[in-house]
């Protein structure tokens, strides 16, 4: 088949077939002639297409022309974009890498502000101070026998009073606690030693500036009921005896060390002759004296 026109005017518009010579300028164009002004013919007038060629560019007209454009620009942004995030992401895990390797650590963030209700208590703040353990030195010397309770009670030493050392015998002071809050020497106890005034300065000196150590004799429980005690002066008045346990401590007046502890039983259980009577109208069995002069006489008698 050779020469240019188109099948039914309805079928695709037939290539021109070489050889053939120009096209006819007259013939119809397959969809018909361009309209004025909108760019030029589908061939040059001066050229004959050889061979199949695609077909002639056409301007599609300004509508479609501007949807094609659109939906061209649209997916080549899109393409472009998803590429630029791809090397976005890649530029950031190679920070990322980089800073963990090289970059030096950052500063831990600020810790959060506690904000605290009008009605809310706040936790008292921790002390900075140190917490002294141990005995500790008193600022004073001792001059009452009043003064060494606070050798049983308060873990203070007196630096300026004697050291238990050199020959015994070795003076002593017994301090009982009875539970009351209250402590007082016994000054008696010892008389089955003898009373002479060096006697009585060894197991009960009236001073302090002698004493080496000091011995505190404390109720720490009761038990069951002895017996009952009665009593006629000042009135007629009735006391229950119990069981009680006790615990003796003795510690070196010039130091605070601990030289002795022992539990020990209150086993005189004997109604005493002279009694304080508290509201409960309870009293307790004490150690006895020769109990306690037993438990010390190695340390007053005793070599340092």
């Amino acid at each position: 088949m050779t020469g240019t026109g188109a099948e039914s005017g309805a079928g695709p518009a037939m290539e021109p077939v070489p050889g053939t010579g120009p096209a006819d300028p007259s013939a119809a164009h397959p969809l018909g002639p361009p309209p004025s002004g909108h760019g030029p013919p589908p061939y040059p007038p001066s050229a004959v297409p050889f061979g199949p060629q695609p077909p002639a560019p056409w301007t599609p007209p300004p509508g479609p022309r501007n949807r094609t454009f659109v939906v061209a620009a649209v997916i080549v942004g899109v393409v472009l974009l998803v590429g630029c995030l791809g090397l976005t992401g890649g530029a950031l895990l190679l920070r990322s890498a980089t800073t963990t390797a090289s970059a030096p650590a950052r500063e831990a963030p600020p810790a959060p502000t506690t904000r605290h209700s009008p009605g809310a208590t706040a936790a008292p703040e921790a002390s900075e101070e140190p917490v002294q353990q141990g005995p500790q030195a008193s600022e004073y010397p001792a001059e009452e026998i009043s003064d060494l309770n606070r050798v049983c009670d308060d873990g203070v030493f007196y630096r300026q009073s004697p050291k238990r050392a050199g020959k015994a015998p070795h003076p002593l002071v017994l301090l009982i606690g009875d539970g009351s809050g209250l402590r007082y020497q016994n000054g008696t106890y010892y008389f089955s030693q003898g009373l002479s005034k060096k006697v009585e300065q060894t197991w009960a000196p009236e001073s302090p500036r002698r004493v080496q150590m000091v011995a505190c004799l404390d109720r720490v429980s009761s038990g069951a009921t002895i017996r009952r005690c009665k009593y006629d002066d000042p009135k007629p008045l009735t006391l229950t005896l119990l069981r009680a346990s006790w615990r003796l401590r003795v510690y070196e007046v010039s130091t605070g060390r601990k030289l002795l502890e022992k539990a020990m039983t209150g086993d005189d259980q004997a109604c005493p002759y002279v009694v304080l009577a508290g509201p409960d109208k309870k009293i307790y069995a004490e150690v006895s004296d020769r109990a306690a002069v037993a438990a010390l006489r190695k340390l007053v008698n005793g070599s340092a």
